[in-house]
Protein backbone atom coordinates (compact mmCIF):
# COMPACT_ATOMS: atom_id res chain seq x y z
CA UNK A 1 0.00 0.00 0.00
CA UNK A 2 3.00 2.21 -0.12
CA UNK A 3 4.04 2.75 -3.71
CA UNK A 4 1.36 2.94 -7.02
CA UNK A 5 2.30 -0.25 -8.81
CA UNK A 6 2.30 -3.92 -8.42
CA UNK A 7 5.36 -5.85 -7.40
CA UNK A 8 5.70 -9.13 -9.19
CA UNK A 9 7.46 -11.85 -7.99
CA UNK A 10 10.30 -14.23 -9.48
CA UNK A 11 12.42 -13.61 -12.42
CA UNK A 12 10.90 -11.98 -15.21
CA UNK A 13 13.55 -10.45 -17.54
CA UNK A 14 16.22 -12.76 -19.94
CA UNK A 15 19.25 -14.28 -17.90
CA UNK A 16 22.71 -15.65 -19.37
CA UNK A 17 25.14 -17.42 -17.91
CA UNK A 18 28.75 -16.14 -19.13
CA UNK A 19 31.56 -18.71 -18.86
CA UNK A 20 34.59 -16.71 -18.85
CA UNK A 21 38.30 -17.72 -18.35
CA UNK A 22 39.87 -17.04 -15.11
CA UNK A 23 41.09 -13.26 -15.43
CA UNK A 24 37.69 -11.19 -17.33
CA UNK A 25 36.70 -8.16 -17.80
CA UNK A 26 33.95 -6.48 -15.72
CA UNK A 27 32.65 -3.36 -14.64
CA UNK A 28 33.64 -0.34 -17.50
CA UNK A 29 32.79 2.88 -17.14
CA UNK A 30 32.91 5.30 -20.85
CA UNK A 31 33.13 8.86 -20.41
CA UNK A 32 33.37 11.28 -22.96
CA UNK A 33 35.04 14.71 -23.53
CA UNK A 34 35.63 17.62 -25.46
CA UNK A 35 32.70 16.72 -27.29
CA UNK A 36 31.32 19.95 -28.85
CA UNK A 37 35.02 20.14 -30.52
CA UNK A 38 36.51 17.92 -33.21
CA UNK A 39 39.32 16.42 -31.07
CA UNK A 40 36.93 14.17 -28.61
CA UNK A 41 37.79 12.09 -26.40
CA UNK A 42 37.07 8.81 -24.75
CA UNK A 43 38.21 7.67 -21.19
CA UNK A 44 37.72 4.26 -20.15
CA UNK A 45 38.01 2.73 -16.20
CA UNK A 46 37.88 -0.95 -16.64
CA UNK A 47 37.72 -3.68 -13.20
CA UNK A 48 38.77 -7.07 -14.20
CA UNK A 49 37.06 -10.34 -12.66
CA UNK A 50 39.92 -12.07 -11.22
CA UNK A 51 37.95 -14.34 -8.32
CA UNK A 52 40.76 -16.42 -7.80
CA UNK A 53 43.29 -14.26 -6.97
CA UNK A 54 45.86 -14.61 -9.63
CA UNK A 55 48.29 -11.55 -10.59
CA UNK A 56 46.88 -9.89 -13.59
CA UNK A 57 49.35 -9.27 -15.82
CA UNK A 58 48.78 -8.93 -19.42
CA UNK A 59 47.30 -6.42 -22.36
CA UNK A 60 44.60 -4.39 -22.66
CA UNK A 61 43.46 -3.44 -25.99
CA UNK A 62 40.77 -0.76 -26.76
CA UNK A 63 39.10 -0.19 -30.68
CA UNK A 64 36.46 2.68 -30.85
CA UNK A 65 34.59 1.43 -33.91
CA UNK A 66 31.75 2.67 -35.83
CA UNK A 67 28.47 0.56 -35.63
CA UNK A 68 29.06 -1.25 -38.24
CA UNK A 69 32.30 -2.70 -37.38
CA UNK A 70 34.72 -0.38 -38.48
CA UNK A 71 38.00 0.54 -36.42
CA UNK A 72 38.41 4.20 -36.22
CA UNK A 73 40.74 4.71 -33.57
CA UNK A 74 42.51 1.87 -30.81
CA UNK A 75 45.00 1.97 -28.07
CA UNK A 76 46.79 -0.58 -26.25
CA UNK A 77 48.42 -0.77 -22.47
CA UNK A 78 49.61 -2.78 -20.24
CA UNK A 79 47.78 -3.99 -16.97
CA UNK A 80 49.14 -5.05 -14.11
CA UNK A 81 46.31 -4.46 -11.36
CA UNK A 82 42.47 -5.37 -11.08
CA UNK A 83 41.82 -2.24 -12.62
CA UNK A 84 43.10 -0.35 -15.89
CA UNK A 85 42.12 3.50 -17.40
CA UNK A 86 42.93 3.86 -20.86
CA UNK A 87 42.34 6.86 -22.97
CA UNK A 88 41.52 8.02 -26.63
CA UNK A 89 42.31 11.10 -27.74
CA UNK A 90 42.17 13.96 -30.38
CA UNK A 91 39.40 11.88 -32.14
CA UNK A 92 37.94 14.03 -35.38
CA UNK A 93 35.33 13.73 -37.84
CA UNK A 94 32.79 12.18 -34.92
CA UNK A 95 29.17 12.80 -34.86
CA UNK A 96 27.31 14.24 -31.81
CA UNK A 97 24.29 11.84 -30.46
CA UNK A 98 21.67 14.37 -30.98
CA UNK A 99 17.44 14.06 -30.74
CA UNK A 100 17.29 13.11 -35.03
CA UNK A 101 20.40 11.78 -35.15
CA UNK A 102 21.26 9.53 -32.41
CA UNK A 103 24.85 8.14 -33.70
CA UNK A 104 25.96 5.56 -31.50
CA UNK A 105 29.76 4.43 -31.61
CA UNK A 106 30.75 0.81 -29.69
CA UNK A 107 34.36 0.55 -27.98
CA UNK A 108 34.98 -3.28 -28.32
CA UNK A 109 37.83 -4.08 -25.30
CA UNK A 110 39.91 -7.03 -25.52
CA UNK A 111 41.83 -8.52 -22.66
CA UNK A 112 44.95 -10.89 -22.67
CA UNK A 113 46.39 -12.70 -19.77
CA UNK A 114 48.35 -15.48 -18.90
CA UNK A 115 44.87 -16.93 -17.74
CA UNK A 116 43.12 -16.29 -20.86
CA UNK A 117 41.41 -14.13 -22.79
CA UNK A 118 38.21 -12.12 -22.86
CA UNK A 119 36.38 -9.19 -24.87
CA UNK A 120 33.42 -7.01 -24.52
CA UNK A 121 31.78 -4.75 -26.05
CA UNK A 122 29.95 -1.68 -25.16
CA UNK A 123 27.58 1.26 -27.02
CA UNK A 124 28.45 5.12 -25.91
CA UNK A 125 27.66 8.21 -27.79
CA UNK A 126 29.13 11.77 -27.84
CA UNK A 127 26.50 14.56 -26.38
CA UNK A 128 26.12 17.07 -23.54
CA UNK A 129 23.50 17.65 -21.10
CA UNK A 130 22.92 20.28 -18.72
CA UNK A 131 19.78 21.44 -16.48
CA UNK A 132 20.93 25.55 -15.90
CA UNK A 133 18.12 28.17 -14.58
CA UNK A 134 17.47 28.93 -18.05
CA UNK A 135 15.98 25.59 -19.03
CA UNK A 136 17.66 22.38 -20.34
CA UNK A 137 20.22 21.93 -22.50
CA UNK A 138 21.65 19.57 -24.80
CA UNK A 139 24.57 19.57 -26.76
CA UNK A 140 24.45 23.45 -26.00
CA UNK A 141 20.69 23.79 -27.26
CA UNK A 142 17.72 24.69 -25.18
CA UNK A 143 15.39 21.73 -25.41
CA UNK A 144 12.07 22.23 -24.12
CA UNK A 145 11.29 18.73 -22.67
CA UNK A 146 8.36 16.95 -23.54
CA UNK A 147 7.85 13.30 -21.41
CA UNK A 148 5.37 10.93 -20.79
CA UNK A 149 5.37 8.44 -17.38
CA UNK A 150 6.20 4.73 -18.79
CA UNK A 151 5.30 1.42 -16.80
CA UNK A 152 6.72 -1.67 -18.06
CA UNK A 153 3.42 -3.54 -16.97
CA UNK A 154 1.50 -5.31 -19.68
CA UNK A 155 -2.04 -7.01 -19.78
CA UNK A 156 -1.89 -10.95 -19.03
CA UNK A 157 1.70 -11.48 -18.32
CA UNK A 158 2.73 -8.55 -16.19
CA UNK A 159 6.66 -7.15 -16.69
CA UNK A 160 7.49 -10.39 -17.99
CA UNK A 161 7.25 -9.43 -22.19
CA UNK A 162 9.94 -10.00 -24.14
CA UNK A 163 12.29 -7.79 -26.31
CA UNK A 164 9.75 -6.50 -29.34
CA UNK A 165 7.45 -5.28 -27.42
CA UNK A 166 9.88 -2.90 -25.00
CA UNK A 167 11.60 -1.71 -28.05
CA UNK A 168 7.54 -0.85 -29.32
CA UNK A 169 6.92 1.20 -26.47
CA UNK A 170 9.87 3.32 -27.47
CA UNK A 171 9.29 3.83 -30.82
CA UNK A 172 5.46 4.59 -29.25
CA UNK A 173 6.78 7.11 -27.15
CA UNK A 174 9.30 8.54 -30.03
CA UNK A 175 7.69 8.67 -32.87
CA UNK A 176 3.90 8.18 -32.19
CA UNK A 177 3.30 10.01 -29.36
CA UNK A 178 6.20 12.70 -30.28
CA UNK A 179 8.08 12.91 -26.83
CA UNK A 180 11.49 13.57 -26.08
CA UNK A 181 12.11 12.02 -23.24
CA UNK A 182 10.47 9.18 -20.74
CA UNK A 183 10.39 8.51 -17.50
CA UNK A 184 11.21 4.90 -16.13
CA UNK A 185 8.13 5.08 -13.53
CA UNK A 186 9.33 4.02 -10.83
CA UNK A 187 12.15 1.77 -11.23
CA UNK A 188 15.03 0.82 -13.53
CA UNK A 189 13.46 -0.68 -16.79
CA UNK A 190 14.40 -3.64 -19.03
CA UNK A 191 17.84 -2.47 -20.76
CA UNK A 192 16.15 -3.47 -24.20
CA UNK A 193 14.39 -0.50 -23.73
CA UNK A 194 16.69 1.96 -22.53
CA UNK A 195 18.93 0.50 -25.71
CA UNK A 196 16.32 1.44 -28.01
CA UNK A 197 16.15 4.84 -26.56
CA UNK A 198 20.07 5.41 -27.11
CA UNK A 199 18.91 4.17 -31.18
CA UNK A 200 15.85 6.17 -31.50
CA UNK A 201 17.13 9.75 -29.64
CA UNK A 202 14.44 9.71 -26.35
CA UNK A 203 16.08 10.77 -23.55
CA UNK A 204 15.47 9.12 -20.15
CA UNK A 205 14.66 9.73 -16.53
CA UNK A 206 15.51 6.63 -14.96
CA UNK A 207 14.50 5.91 -11.16
CA UNK A 208 15.19 3.39 -8.45
CA UNK A 209 12.26 1.15 -7.36
CA UNK A 210 9.60 2.96 -4.91
CA UNK A 211 7.87 6.22 -4.97
CA UNK A 212 6.32 8.50 -2.53
CA UNK A 213 7.51 6.71 0.22
CA UNK A 214 10.38 6.58 2.96
CA UNK A 215 11.06 3.84 5.56
CA UNK A 216 13.74 3.16 8.16
CA UNK A 217 17.36 2.62 8.07
CA UNK A 218 17.32 -0.79 5.81
CA UNK A 219 14.58 0.66 4.01
CA UNK A 220 17.05 3.44 3.40
CA UNK A 221 20.52 1.53 2.84
CA UNK A 222 18.84 -0.52 0.58
CA UNK A 223 17.75 2.87 -1.45
CA UNK A 224 21.53 3.83 -1.72
CA UNK A 225 22.56 -0.09 -3.00
CA UNK A 226 19.44 0.46 -5.48
CA UNK A 227 20.63 3.95 -6.69
CA UNK A 228 24.63 2.34 -7.00
CA UNK A 229 23.44 -1.08 -8.97
CA UNK A 230 20.95 1.18 -11.26
CA UNK A 231 23.87 3.55 -12.32
CA UNK A 232 26.74 1.01 -12.56
CA UNK A 233 23.96 -1.06 -14.65
CA UNK A 234 23.48 1.87 -17.23
CA UNK A 235 26.06 4.51 -16.59
CA UNK A 236 26.85 4.09 -20.56
CA UNK A 237 23.60 4.91 -22.13
CA UNK A 238 23.55 8.30 -23.88
CA UNK A 239 19.41 8.78 -23.61
CA UNK A 240 19.82 8.98 -20.00
CA UNK A 241 19.81 12.36 -18.77
CA UNK A 242 18.96 12.07 -14.83
CA UNK A 243 18.92 9.77 -12.36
Amino acid sequence: GQIDYLCYAGIYRDVWLKVTDPVSIGQVKVETGNEMSDAKSVSVACQFKNPCGYPVVGILLVELCSTDGLVLNQKQIEVSAESAQIKLENLAGLDLWQLDAPRLYCLKLTLMTAHGRDELAIRFGFRTSSFTVEGFFLNGKKLKIRGLNRHQSFPYVGYAMGRRAQEKDAEILKNTLKCNLVRTSHYPQSSYFLDKCDELGLLVFEEIPGWQHIGGDVWKQESISNVRRMIERDWNHPSIILW
